[in-house]
């Protein structure tokens, strides 16, 4: 694993969600744009991201091990579902914001972030690894994670979800891979140059609606600490003791630990402007976890594979 890579990557995409904050204060970008370059992130750039994990990647696993990453990653978000119920009488959250503290635990930046700090760790070819997380946190974010921001009463799966776009690139890309088809490198190419705007455009995205709040108020807000130690330190452990003993592949078990050490999701800023959530509290908790990354990442991660 390339520790330093990674190190350096959490570094960029930080310094890249400053850029975002100074072009706030300089006007230069403001909530408009924000609304606007998120609709950009999950209509175009997030969905190219996904089809070119199986463009231009190699194929390193099999159809059966594809299967069997799926279903660890399903149980990974049922476990996390059930886990957050706790969130809201653990830490005392008033009750209009149990639903953002509850996303910010369930849902990590996957398809932002996951594909920078993937291929840091285990080279370009492992994209498409990241290609099955996204697809599960499509399908839980974009139905139950809505219902999480909206604040509704009870949950109701609705088919239309199927029709959104990262959705369909996600479940595209299954079937290009299963099938094995071959289309023109060229393709894959121009669907990863544009895909490749999704982390930068998310940070900068992040670091503007930080422009729009006090820059201490993520670091008044106590509750975040707990939820971030156990989000990125205490539950990729516990996801590495308990899939160690059936993962005997190091690469699986690897790809599995790091895509739930990531921060927040910048989902939680993008669903909450779309939704009228609490931008101000979501965009606090992508700051402050995706801060705590940079460290927690690459130490967890050496302790617990080196």
């Amino acid at each position: 694993m390339n520790y330093s890579g990674l190190f350096y990557k959490m570094i960029i995409l930080f310094l890249t969600l400053a850029v975002g904050y100074l072009a706030a204060k300089r006007k230069v970008m403001n909530e408009d744009t924000n609304r606007h370059l998120s609709r950009l992130l999950v209509n175009v750039t997030n969905p190219l991201l996904i089809i070119a994990s199986v463009l231009t990647g190699d194929r390193l696993l099999t159809n059966l091990q594809v299967l069997e990453l799926t279903l660890v990653s399903v149980c990974c978000y049922a476990a996390l579902i059930a886990l957050s119920l706790l969130v809201p009488r653990l830490l005392r959250v008033p009750a209009g914001s149990a639903g953002i503290y509850r996303f910010l635990l369930i849902f990590s930046n996957a398809g932002f972030i996951g594909y920078p700090v993937v291929q840091a760790l285990f080279g370009s070819g492992a994209s498409f690894y990241v290609t099955i997380y996204v697809l599960t946190f499509q399908l839980f974010c974009w139905s139950y994670g809505v219902h999480l921001i909206r604040g509704e009463g009870r949950f109701r799966l609705s088919w239309s979800l199927l029709r959104h776009p990262c959705i369909v690139a996600a479940l595209l890309a299954y079937a290009i891979y299963f099938s094995g088809l071959k289309l023109p490198a060229i393709i894959g190419e121009a669907a990863d140059y544009v895909g490749e705007l999704t982390s930068p455009v998310s940070m900068l995205v992040i670091g503007c609606s930080l422009a729009q709040m006090p820059l201490s108020r993520p670091f008044r807000n106590w509750r975040l600490y707990p939820l971030a130690a156990v989000k990125m330190i205490l539950i990729p452990t516990a996801v590495y003791f308990c899939l160690r003993p059936f993962l005997k592949d190091q690469l699986l078990l690897g790809i599995a630990v790091v895509m739930m050490c990531m921060p927040a999701a910048t989902n939680t800023a993008i669903i909450s402007y779309e939704y009228g959530g609490d931008v101000e509290l979501a965009s606090s908790g992508v700051f402050l976890t995706t801060l705590l990354a940079v460290v927690s990442i690459p130490a967890l991660m050496y302790l617990l594979f080196h």
